[in-house]
């Protein structure tokens, strides 16, 4: 067999079960949809390899191939995920029927190029005309069900299991969220970040934007919340680390000592694969770890104290570099910072955006930048947007920068283009900071 099985886009797919919806119309029988999502192939990617990943795959679509009617048709429309169309079921019984015959043929594990790997999957089910009248809203309430699937951490759901109402648009918004990471919806923009000693760009932050073909961009305060309380996060949070090392080469060839930083939640800090999943990821692209941050807010860290630090203490084995992000914003001090291994500690930018106009801001932005340095931390302020605010920022002694001032976030091409033409990545003094 070929690989990789070819992909139908979600498109094409609606078109061809319309034909089916149809179909059946006129002959006044039943159509079953099944989505079958294949779960943590990301992860077997990172953790073996991409080549193990595909064989499973088409694997997977081979041993549910074996069980099929002849006017079953079993389609892949996604990285991981399989559509299976079930012309004339008896009934909705029937159709979790099937699933569950699919969830048992699986159960015996694959074995591929010396890997004994057990797949895992999720289905989620619709039927016409019980639940939708076309093909668009049958794939829509699948997806619906197989999101709730997902999220109870069970094999089989039908779309009238899961709750309406309420619940359904975290559904949808999951839903749309797994497909994002499956069709490439997501892109990265950079923010680069200033040396203020020699005004010279020392590296960027990466962040995360959604272009849904549907909504266009979707906010991260809309679907990060969504990606933390499913099991999207860390896959979501791969996918981050393997795009910003594969964009991270031509940043490097301009700048030999840029180091590029991703952001790391709650839920993945305390996922315990997370340090072997990276370490592996940043073997595979031959990444140096001191030229990655990774940045964990602050009230990340203080969900389990204990187990941050254990946790950042294994990164910090590892090379790589660690921050506090939107430090003030949470219930730690720097009493506990000076216990964590961490090299550098990000201002929250509410203290920093009016420190020209708020005497309080400002003497708390002192303070912090004073106290840190006591303990040999790097600080670096956010929400830099004026020249006003670097002027205070160089006389207080702040390490580095990061704002509106110097560049807004932009797509990997216009940070390459940024560092060529931009003072501030030209400079290769120091740079006065008085106007």
């Amino acid at each position: 067999m070929s690989f990789p099985i070819p992909k139908q886009d979600r498109s094409s797919f609606v078109g061809e079960l319309q034909r089916y919806v149809d179909q059946s119309r006129r002959d006044g029988s039943l159509l079953g949809i099944m989505l079958i999502h294949l779960c943590r192939v990301v992860e077997l990617n990172t953790s073996v390899s991409y080549q193990v990943g595909d064989r499973l795959i088409a694997d997977v679509r081979d041993r549910i191939a074996r069980i099929l009617r002849p006017n079953d048709a079993i389609l892949r429309i996604g990285d991981h995920d399989y559509a299976l169309v079930l012309p004339s079921p008896k009934n909705t019984g029937h159709a979790n029927l099937a699933a569950n015959r699919i969830v048992d043929i699986l159960e015996e594990p694959f074995e591929i190029d010396g890997n004994t790997i057990k797949a895992q999957v999720a289905i989620g089910i619709s039927v016409f005309p019980e639940h939708a009248q076309d093909a668009a809203a049958l794939l829509r309430l699948a997806d619906i069900a197989l999101a709730g699937a997902i999220k109870t951490s069970s094999a089989i759901k039908v779309c009238t299991d899961v709750p309406e109402q309420d619940a359904v648009s975290s559904f949808i918004i999951e839903s749309e969220l797994r497909h994002a990471l499956m069709n490439d919806e997501f892109i990265l923009y950079y923010q680069p970040k200033i040396d203020l000693a020699t005004g010279h760009v020392c590296g960027a932050e990466a962040l995360s934007r959604w272009n849904n073909p549907v909504r266009g961009f979707v906010s991260p305060e809309v679907f990060i919340p969504v990606a933390e309380q499913t099991n999207l996060m860390l896959p979501f949070t791969l996918w981050t680390l393997n795009l910003a090392a594969r964009q991270f080469g031509e940043f490097h060839r301009l700048y030999a000592n840029f180091s590029v930083a991703i952001n790391l939640s709650a839920t993945v800090l305390y996922d315990p694969d997370v340090v072997e999943l990276i370490n592996r990821t940043i073997k595979i692209w031959g990444i140096n770890p001191e030229q990655l941050v990774l940045e964990v807010t602050e009230s990340a860290m203080m969900v389990d104290p204990k187990n941050s630090l254990a946790t950042l203490k294994r990164f910090h084995d590892l090379g790589v570099k660690l921050a506090i992000d939107d430090f003030g914003t949470g219930y730690s001090s720097l009493a506990y910072v000076k216990k964590l291994p961490v090299e550098e500690l990000k201002i929250d930018k509410s203290f920093v955006m009016n420190m020209d106009k708020d005497k309080g801001n400002a003497m708390i932005v002192r303070t912090v930048i004073d106290l840190a340095h006591n303990f040999e931390i790097t600080v670096t302020a956010e929400g830099v947007e004026n020249q006003l605010i670097l002027e205070q920022l160089a006389e207080l002694g702040c390490d580095r920068a990061q704002g509106f001032h110097f560049a807004r976030p932009m797509p990997a091409a216009d940070l390459v283009k940024w560092l060529h033409e931009s003072p501030w990545a030209l400079w290769t003094g120091p740079r006065a900071v008085a106007g």
